[in-house]
């Protein structure tokens, strides 16, 4: 039996723990699907009628006098493309249809998150980091910090789980590191060639067990060269103010701030936009996947 976009919709939202808010929004694209009125079940809707949809709900905001056509667009793609995620890993649908471009859009709340390029400028700027006064460590703060950057694009981790520089914070030890590919949560069978990572959360103290990929390994254990202590701290060279130092590598790496759009200010990038932006990524492939991945509630 043919699955309507509304039932989609509906069983989406049972599934999921979305916000108040956010679910009425999903309502508010299943209403313009349904005034758009072609009623195409979803095993059935391919580019093309996503295509069509979208530009119908661009033309309307704009008919509409809308501040923003491009971002209401935007906003219908996002939350198409999730219930028909969704309905694919169900096997309501065989393959998700491949999406159209996003439309032009302004940026109402400024962009938080920082693109791959800066990402990778990043990376290669921590060759260039300064020792600080007093450094004695074999390994250069560099080293930790692009070790650093790649937990924090790929788990999108607190700051205090990675470096503790206030009294309340729980940073990964080397005990927390496991390099065997057995789970070491002992609820779960699952195994990962590459080792495991278990960490908590700053804000809820919720613990996770993360399977590590070939680049996180590798970046770990280069810097386990000498026999760590299992109850010494991953990483140095946070100090006792990381964002300060962050700031120091954005500079490094020219990055420009980033504008507030209501005062026209800049800002200084914060190491908390690393986990908006670990976020932003997860969900460019599978959309919603960062309420997982990063332990919201």
């Amino acid at each position: 039996m043919p699955t309507t976009f509304k039932t989609a919709v509906t069983n989406y939202l049972r599934a999921t723990n979305l916000a108040r808010g956010t679910r009425a929004e999903y309502q508010t694209t299943l209403r313009k699907w349904n005034r758009w009125g072609r009623g195409v079940p979803i095993e059935k809707v391919g580019r093309k009628e996503i295509r069509e949809f979208l530009d119908w709900v661009y033309e309307r905001a704009v008919a509409e006098e809308g501040s923003n056509p491009g971002r209401t667009a935007n906003k219908a793609r996002e939350q198409f493309r999730a219930v028909l995620s969704w309905a694919w890993v169900q096997e309501i649908i065989d393959v998700p249809p491949r999406f159209p471009k996003p439309k032009p859009q302004r940026d109402v709340a400024g962009r938080h998150y920082l693109t791959k390029p800066e990402i990778n400028a990043l990376y290669f700027a921590t060759y260039r980091m300064r020792r600080p006064r007093g450094w004695d460590d074999a390994i250069s703060i560099g080293h930790y910090w692009r070790s650093a950057l790649v937990l924090f694009f790929n788990y999108g981790l607190d700051t205090g789980t990675v470096w503790k520089s206030m009294p309340d914070h729980e940073p990964i030890l080397w005990r927390q590191v496991f390099w065997g590919r057995q789970s070491p949560d002992g609820q779960s069978k699952e195994q990962s060639p590459w080792g495991w990572l278990y960490y908590r959360r700053v804000k809820t103290g919720k613990a996770f067990y993360r399977p590590m990929n070939r680049v996180v390994h590798a970046h770990l254990k280069s810097l386990a060269v000498a026999q760590p202590r299992d109850d010494g701290p991953v990483f140095l060279g946070g100090g006792s103010r990381p964002n300060t130092r962050f700031q120091q590598l954005c500079a490094l790496a020219g990055i420009q701030p980033r504008k507030n759009v209501e005062t026209g200010q800049d800002e200084c990038w914060e190491l908390k936009d690393l986990r908006k932006t670990c976020a932003t990524y997860y969900d460019e492939h599978v959309p919603e996947s960062s309420i997982e991945i990063l332990g919201h509630r």
